[in-house]
Formats: structure tokens, C-alpha cells, sequence
């Protein structure tokens, strides 16, 4: 290398030096540095399904039975016109093609285990029994999803799957608390059940011996 080509390289150098100085600077002054109470807040909380179930819960008791309908009244307007009677009483829709009634009803106990009660009503439109679930045929997914609650408000699927299994656990722990631990006992009581009665459109009659099934946010026994 010859001498005149040494400052020219050492020249280039310098300016190649100067310029990573500049836009060093450039991203400092432009760097915004975070406290650590500040980076906490950033960060996600850890998802807890047991807590977000709670919530829930308290929605659900809140905003879904808050002013139920008269369960007879419900299904004689499906019976008639489904449409209609989504619009009349104002159905949630959890999914395509099925609309959820919020209801109660009063009713005797006439058969009971530790799973369903079936319960008869006097001036029940139909001959269709009305069974309520307490024991392991509680939907939870169903009521968490009528809160509002989504995919993608959970990380994942499991997530998603936990949140209504731990709703389902806190509504049977209500059934117990209501009906006692052994429900048989409530044979030819009265019950009051205010809940979610789920209606599928599917273009037809239900057969009348279908039950009508109310998954249940709240009960009272008489006695």
C-alpha cells in the first residue's frame, strides 16, 4: 500500500466512525428508558381461569336472570315463530342458529338424582317435561360464552376450555348450596329456577317428548 493511499483510508475511517457516533446518538435521544413500575404494568398478567370463571359468575347473575321471562310464555312463542320470538324477547345468540332464552319457572319436583331434576308445571303449554341440570350436565361453556367471553380473551384452547369448566363447577356448587347434597330428598317440593333455556333452529317442531332443558344460574327450594 502506498503512503498516499493511507490517509485516504484513514480518512474514510473517520467519517465511517463519525457517522455510527451520530446515529448512536440518534437512538439514545430517541430511546425511551422504562422504570421497572412501568415495565410491570406492561406486562400481562398471568390468565387465571379460576378468577376469570368468578367473574363470570357474578356477571351472569347479574345481567342474565336479572329480568327473566316467563318460561311458558318462551316457548309458546317459539313453537309459533322462533324468529319471532328471538327478536320478541330478546335472545342472545351463542352461536349460529341457536338463540338462548333467559327464563324461570316454578315447578314440583318430581323426579330427582344427583344429576337432573325433572319438574312439573302446571299450565304448561306443552306436555314437554322440564328437566334442570345440577350435577355433571351443567353447561358452563354455554353461560361463559352469553358473558361476552371469547377465544380470543383466553391464551389458548385449554385456557379458553378451563374457564368454562370452572364455571360449570361454580354453578353446581350454587345447585348444592340451594337444593342440599342429596336433591332426591326435594321430590313433590316447589322449585324456582331462573336460567338459560337454549333453542336450535332447526326448521322444525321438537318432538313433545323432548325435555326443555334449563341450564340453571339460580334456584330456590320451597322448604
Amino acid at each position: 500500500m502506498s503512503r498516499a493511499q493511507t490517509p485516504r483510508i484513514t480518512r474514510s475511517r473517520l467519517i465511517g466512525g463519525a457517522v455510527v457516533v451520530v446515529l448512536a446518538a440518534a437512538m439514545l435521544l430517541n430511546t425511551r428508558f422504562l422504570t421497572p413500575e412501568e415495565v410491570d404494568a406492561l406486562t400481562p398478567d398471568e390468565f387465571d381461569p379460576a378468577a376469570t370463571a368468578e367473574d363470570l359468575h357474578a356477571q351472569a347473575a347479574e345481567e342474565l336472570v336479572g329480568d327473566p321471562a316467563d318460561l311458558d310464555a318462551v316457548t309458546s312463542a317459539i313453537a309459533e315463530d322462533p324468529e319471532a320470538a328471538a327478536e320478541e324477547f330478546e335472545a342472545l345468540s351463542p352461536s349460529e342458529g341457536t338463540d338462548a332464552y333467559t327464563v324461570s319457572v316454578t315447578g314440583t319436583v318430581e323426579d330427582a338424582d344427583e344429576n337432573t331434576l325433572t319438574l312439573g308445571v302446571d299450565g304448561l303449554s306443552t306436555e314437554r317435561p322440564v328437566v334442570v341440570p345440577v350435577g355433571t350436565a351443567v353447561d358452563g361453556t354455554l353461560i361463559r360464552d352469553l358473558t361476552g367471553f371469547e377465544f380470543g380473551d383466553a391464551p389458548g384452547q385449554t385456557g379458553y376450555q378451563q374457564v368454562g369448566n370452572e364455571l360449570a363447577a361454580l354453578l353446581r356448587a350454587d345447585a348444592a348450596e340451594a337444593l342440599g347434597d342429596d336433591p332426591s330428598s326435594l321430590v313433590d317440593q316447589e322449585v324456582t329456577v331462573r336460567g338459560v333455556l337454549r333453542h336450535v333452529r332447526t326448521g322444525g317442531e321438537a318432538p313433545e317428548g323432548k325435555p326443555i332443558t334449563i341450564q340453571p344460574i339460580e334456584l330456590e327450594a320451597d322448604g
